[in-house]
C-alpha cells in the first residue's frame, strides 16, 4: 500500500509539473496612463507623472482629452515630466488666449485703426446675412505653440510609433459621435481635442468638425483598453457640480448641464475600474477649469493625490534596469532644423493666399527657424481676416520646404464692425458717437480690401477706401480715400462758458502711398485736394469773431502733399505699459494744387509708456506749428486741444489755433488682479499738464496755461471708460464721463 501511495503521489506531482510546462507563460502586464479633460485642472496631470518618475513606472500608453491629451501626447512624443512642467510655467496664458499677436506684432494699418476705433463688435457678412464667429478664439497662438513644441514628430504620423503610444479623442461637432485619432498629425489631434464649445472655435481636421473630446469620452479608459492596457492609471480632473445656491446666471446653468452630462459618462467609465486598475482624483478644491493663472496650484495637488495612493502605485514600479531601459527610450526624437528650400501656401481655403506668400517669403533660401516663421506669420494674421494660419514641413524632389494653409475667417469675407460711444461733462455739453464700418476683404490674392465707415452724433463722417498691398513682402500699399466729415466746436468765454459754436465741414479726396518696412514703423505720402467750411451755427456773430478770430462764415480750399513718419510699439491702446509712438507729419498746402491759400502746417506728437509693478507712467508732447501767408485763414490749418489729459478743464477740442503746444505727464495704476485671466482691469490715475494755443509764432510761449486731472479708468471690450474730473487755468473745470483713449492721433 505504502508502494502505491507512493506511485499515486508521484504521478500527480509529474501530472502538475507537465500541465505547468504545458500552460502559456503569463501575459506582461501593460500600464496605460489615462488623463482626463478639466482645463487648467489638467495641469495636475504633471504632478502625476512627477511621481510616477520618481517611483519607477513605466508608462506603456497614453490616452487623453482636452487638457489631458496635450499633457499626454508631450509625454508620449518624449517630454519628461519636469519639461512639460517648465512649458507650463512659461506660456503667458491672457496673450494665449488671445489670437491676435501683441499689439506691438501687429501691423500698422491695425495699430492705426484702433486709435480711430478702441473697442466694440465685429460680426460676419456673408451670402447677404450676419455670420457669428464660432467661437470666442480661435486658437491660432495654440495650435503654434503646438506646433513648435512637437517638431520632433513631423516625421511621425503613427502614433504607435510614438516613444509612448497615444490615443486622443475628439467629437464630431456634425453628428456628436467621439473620434480618436490614432494617427495623422499630432498637433492638429491635440489641438482639436480642446476645442471647448463657445470657446475655442471647431476645427475641421481629418473630414470631421471637431470640438472638445470631454462632450463624448472625457476619461478615455475603453480607448486604454483597446490600446492594450491591462493595468490602468486613471486622473480624473473633471469639475464638480455647482451647488444650487451658486446658478445664479444662464451660463452657470448651461455650464451645470455641460458637466452633468460629461460627469454621468465619465462615472460609467469608472465604474468598469478593477482591482488591478488605480484611479486618483486629485482634490482642486476651488480651481475653475478657466484658472490658467493658478495652474501651478494644479501641479502640486496632483503630486498629492498620487502620494496619498503610493502603495497601489507601487504594483506598477519597475526594476533598475528595466525603468532606466524604458528611461532611454523615452526621450524626444533629434530635430535639425532643415533649409526652407521653397515655400507653398495652400489657395483651397484662402482667397488671399499671395499676401500669405508675400509677408513669409523672406524664410525661404535660410535655415528653418520656427520663432521668426512664428512672427511672419502673426503679421499676416494680424491683417485681421484669417481663422488660422498653420504650417508644415513638408518634402518635395528632394528638398526640405514649407506648406502654409491659410483659413479665411469662416464668417467672412466681409466684416462689419459696430460701435457707440458716450461723453458727458457734467456742464450741460453730452454727445454720442455711433460708428459702423463695413470692410470688404480679399478682393484679390494680394490682399486688396475696401473700408466704408459711417459716423453719426458729435461727429458725422463718410468715409470710403480701397486699400492695395503690394511688393516683395507686402511692405507697400497705395490707397485712394473719399471723405466727408463735420462737426460743432465751441468758442469759450470767460471760465466755463460758451459764446458761441462753430459747424465745422471738410470734404476730402486723397490719394495715399505708403511703406511699412516692419510692424513699427510706416511711412506715407498722399496727394490731397478738398474743402473746409466752418460756419456760426449758435451764438452772436459780433462775439464769435472777436472770441474766436473766424468770421461768421469762412470756406477755404485746400490741396497739397502730405509727409508722414509713424513708430508705433506701444503694448496698448487703451492703457500702454510698454513702449513708444511718434507721429510726425508736414503738410505742404500749394495754391498750384488749388488751396485758397498756401501754407506749410507741422505736426508732432510724442508719448513714451513706462511701468513699475502695477504703476504706469504716460509722457507726452504734441506740437502743431503753421507757417506761411494764409496760415491764420486755412481752417486745415487749425489744431485743436481739449479734453481729459489733453488739456483737462476744457470740453474736447474745444481750444484751437494755428500755434499749439502740450506736455504732459499721466500716472495710472492699475488697482485689480493683473494675474487673473479675466479680472477687469480697472486704474486710478491724474495727470498734469502744461502748454497754449497761439494764433501766430511770435506769441508762442505767451499766456502758457496748467492743468490737470484725476480720473478712474475701466479698460472693456468696448473700449477704455473714463470718469474724471479736469482743472485748468482761469477757473475752468470740468468732469469727465467718456470712451476713448489717452492717445491722439495727427488727424
Amino acid at each position: 500500500m505504502f508502494r502505491a501511495l507512493a506511485c499515486l503521489l508521484l504521478a500527480v506531482t509529474c501530472g502538475i509539473a507537465f500541465d505547468a510546462f504545458a500552460q502559456p507563460p503569463t501575459a506582461h502586464a501593460k500600464t496605460c496612463l489615462v488623463l482626463g479633460g478639466g482645463g487648467a485642472r489638467g495641469a495636475a496631470h504633471i504632478g502625476v507623472l512627477k511621481v510616477l518618475e520618481r517611483e519607477h513606472v513605466p508608462v506603456e500608453c497614453i490616452t487623453g482629452t482636452s487638457m489631458g491629451a496635450i499633457v499626454g501626447g508631450l509625454y508620449a512624443a518624449g517630454y519628461n515630466a519636469t519639461e512639460i512642467e517648465v512649458v507650463l510655467k512659461s506660456i503667458d496664458w491672457k496673450d494665449m488666449f488671445n489670437d491676435d499677436p501683441p499689439r506691438e506684432e501687429l501691423p500698422m494699418r491695425r495699430k492705426e485703426d484702433e486709435l480711430r476705433f478702441l473697442g466694440g463688435i465685429e460680426l460676419g457678412l456673408r451670402d447677404g446675412k450676419i455670420a457669428l464667429p464660432r467661437g470666442v478664439i480661435q486658437g491660432q497662438k495654440l495650435q503654434l505653440l503646438l506646433r513648435r513644441l512637437l517638431l520632433s514628430t513631423l516625421q511621425t504620423q503613427n502614433f504607435d510609433d510614438l516613444p509612448i503610444p497615444f490615443r486622443s479623442v475628439a467629437t464630431d461637432i456634425g453628428n456628436g459621435e467621439k473620434v480618436v485619432f490614432a494617427k495623422g498629425d499630432l498637433p492638429m489631434a491635440i489641438r482639436a481635442s480642446m476645442s471647448v464649445p463657445a470657446a475655442f472655435a471647431p476645427i475641421r481636421y481629418q473630414g470631421h468638425l471637431l470640438v472638445d473630446g470631454g462632450i463624448v469620452d472625457n476619461v478615455p479608459i475603453e480607448e486604454a483598453r483597446k490600446l492594450g492596457g491591462t493595468r490602468l492609471i486613471v486622473v480624473d480632473v473633471g469639475a464638480p457640480l455647482l451647488k444650487e445656491e451658486n446658478l445664479t446666471s444662464p451660463i452657470q446653468i448651461a455650464n451645470q448641464m455641460l458637466t452633468a452630462m460629461m460627469k454621468r459618462q465619465t462615472d460609467a467609465q469608472l465604474h468598469t475600474l478593477g482591482a488591478a486598475d488605480v484611479l486618483l482624483v486629485p482634490q482642486l478644491g476651488d480651481l475653475s477649469s478657466t484658472a490658467f493663472d493658478r495652474a501651478a496650484e494644479a501641479v502640486v495637488f496632483g503630486e498629492q493625490a498620487a502620494d496619498a495612493n503610493l502603495v497601489a502605485l507601487r504594483r506598477f514600479s519597475a526594476s533598475e534596469s528595466d525603468y532606466a531601459q524604458f528611461a532611454a527610450n523615452h526621450k524626444q526624437r533629434p530635430f535639425d532644423p532643415p533649409l526652407v528650400a521653397f515655400l507653398d501656401v495652400l489657395t483651397g481655403r484662402s482667397r488671399t493666399a499671395d499676401y500669405v506668400q508675400q509677408r513669409l517669403s523672406d524664410v525661404v533660401g535660410k535655415p528653418f527657424d520656427p520663432a521668426k516663421l512664428e512672427d511672419r506669420i502673426g503679421l499676416a494674421y494680424g491683417e485681421g481676416s484669417y481663422e488660422r494660419i498653420t504650417y508644415d514641413i513638408v518634402q518635395k524632389d528632394g528638398q526640405t520646404g514649407l506648406s502654409v494653409q491659410p483659413v479665411d475667417k469662416s464668417w467672412g469675407p466681409n466684416f462689419l464692425r459696430l460701435g457707440l460711444r458716450l461723453s458727458d461733462n457734467f456742464a450741460g455739453r453730452n454727445s454720442y458717437q455711433l460708428f459702423t464700418e463695413a470692410n470688404f476683404t480679399g478682393l484679390n490674392s494680394l490682399g486688396g480690401e475696401s473700408r466704408n465707415r459711417v459716423q453719426l452724433g458729435q461727429i458725422t463722417e463718410l468715409y470710403s477706401e480701397f486699400l492695395q498691398p503690394w511688393g516683395t513682402t507686402g511692405e507697400f500699399y497705395i490707397a485712394p480715400q473719399l471723405q466727408y466729415k463735420a462737426y460743432n466746436f465751441p468758442i469759450p468765454g470767460q471760465k466755463d462758458s460758451e459764446l458761441a459754436e462753430y459747424r465745422r465741414s471738410r470734404r476730402l479726396a486723397a490719394l495715399e502711398f505708403g511703406y511699412t518696412p516692419d510692424s513699427s514703423w510706416q511711412f506715407s505720402s498722399s496727394l490731397e485736394y478738398g474743402r473746409d467750411l466752418a460756419r456760426l451755427h449758435i451764438g452772436q456773430p459780433a462775439s464769435a469773431s472777436a472770441a474766436s478770430g473766424l468770421p461768421p462764415s469762412i470756406a477755404t480750399n485746400f490741396g497739397g502733399v502730405v509727409l508722414r513718419a509713424v513708430y508705433d510699439d506701444l503694448d496698448s491702446s487703451g492703457f500702454p505699459t510698454r513702449g513708444m509712438r511718434v507721429d510726425a507729419s508736414e503738410e505742404v498746402l500749394l495754391t498750384q494744387l488749388g488751396s485758397t491759400d498756401a501754407a506749410r502746417i507741422t505736426r508732432l506728437r510724442w508719448d513714451q509708456a513706462l511701468s513699475y509693478g502695477p504703476n504706469h507712467w504716460l509722457l507726452g508732447a504734441s506740437i502743431n506749428t503753421a507757417t506761411g501767408a494764409g496760415a491764420n485763414l486755412q481752417i486745415a490749418a487749425q489744431s485743436q486741444l481739449g479734453g481729459l489729459a489733453n488739456f483737462s478743464g476744457f470740453a474736447d477740442n474745444q481750444l484751437f489755433a494755428s500755434q499749439t503746444a502740450l506736455l504732459r505727464a499721466v500716472y495710472y495704476r492699475r488697482m485689480t488682479n493683473t494675474d487673473s485671466l479675466f479680472s477687469l482691469p480697472l486704474y486710478l490715475g491724474g495727470s498734469l499738464e502744461a502748454g497754449g494755443y497761439w494764433n501766430s509764432r511770435n506769441q508762442i510761449g505767451k499766456n502758457m496755461l496748467g492743468a490737470g486731472s484725476v480720473f478712474v479708468g475701466i479698460d472693456t471690450f468696448l473700449g477704455p471708460i473714463f470718469l474724471g474730473y479736469g482743472y485748468a487755468q482761469g477757473g475752468h473745470n470740468a468732469a469727465y464721463l467718456t470712451f476713448g483713449s489717452l492717445l491722439r492721433t495727427n488727424e
